[in-house]
């Protein structure tokens, strides 16, 4: 467990995903880069986990990743000097990937994290580092979204009752009007395989409470600031091409995406 961060928490998590992508990384970087996963992982003395971070949990959080730094990309490419926010950020590296060169870009997470993460990992030019709560709403007015304003969330719903998604989405509707967000999820009953796989891990105090079967269904509902909301579940064309990874790992990921059970979500805000 490193200094700084509580164990037994969904903070506890975050090195989960560091861990894979740098795995990942050293074994496919013909498919998958992430040099600061890797300088990172390196300083924390991460190895690999003995999960199969090189394998299917490496897949997995290296195709979140892209996922969520294509969302952002297609935003930019409407308002290039928007603000993106990466909520629960941990100790991901999306903003090298997304950075367009006039974007501005917000790393928000919980104090004790950001505090871990400014140990490690200094803020870019155009990056912030936000220290709050996700669903303490009082950070929307701290951040700029006079150019526009996408948020992605990579592996933080899950963690939260529908209930505290639901207020968090529509405010932030009805504060930046012409933004979005992506963030990825997952059906009933892979959420609660996940929950169980965390548990089993020896983090007993990280349970998941959040699934979407149906992201128009649940999503449209809840606010008539709400535009399109267009669910990706299908895997990127580099990863799901015939002989780019083994069938054992490509076939489960791509069948587990087709059937809803792994989902990108990505809704946009009314002008």
């Amino acid at each position: 467990m490193q200094a700084g961060l509580k164990k037994n928490s969904v903070q506890e998590t975050l090195l989960i995903p560091l861990r894979a992508r740098a795995e990942f990384s050293r074994r496919h970087p013909e498919l998958f880069f992430d040099p600061d996963a890797l300088r990172l992982a390196r300083k924390l003395g991460l190895g690999p986990s003995g999960h199969g971070a090189s394998g299917y949990s490496g897949l997995l959080y290296a195709v979140r990743q892209d996922a969520l730094i294509a969302s952002a990309r297609r935003y930019l490419e409407l308002r290039p000097e928007a603000t993106v926010v990466n909520l629960g950020c941990g100790l991901d590296t999306s903003f090298s990937g997304a950075d367009n060169g006039s974007c501005r870009w917000v790393s928000l997470d919980l104090p004790e994290v950001i505090d871990f993460r400014r140990g490690l990992l200094a803020p870019r030019e155009r990056e912030e580092y936000l220290a709050c709560d996700a669903l303490d709403l009082s950070w929307l007015d701290r951040v700029d979204g006079s150019k526009g304003l996408f948020v992605i969330a990579g592996g933080v719903f899950y963690y939260f009752r529908p209930e505290r998604i639901r207020a968090l989405l529509c405010a932030l509707a009805e504060h930046f009007p012409g933004g979005g967000i992506c963030f990825d999820c997952e059906g009933a009953i892979a959420a609660a395989v996940s929950s169980a796989l965390v548990y089993r891990s020896g983090n007993t105090g990280a349970p998941m409470y959040f699934s979407v079967r149906n992201a128009e269904r649940l999503f449209r509902p809840w606010s008539a600031r709400f535009g399109e909301i267009r669910t990706i579940n299908r895997l990127p064309e580099k990863y799901a091409r015939r002989g780019a990874l083994p069938a054992r790992l490509r076939l489960p990921l791509s069948l587990f995406m087709r059937c809803g059970a792994l989902k990108f979500v990505e809704i946009g805000f009314a002008a």
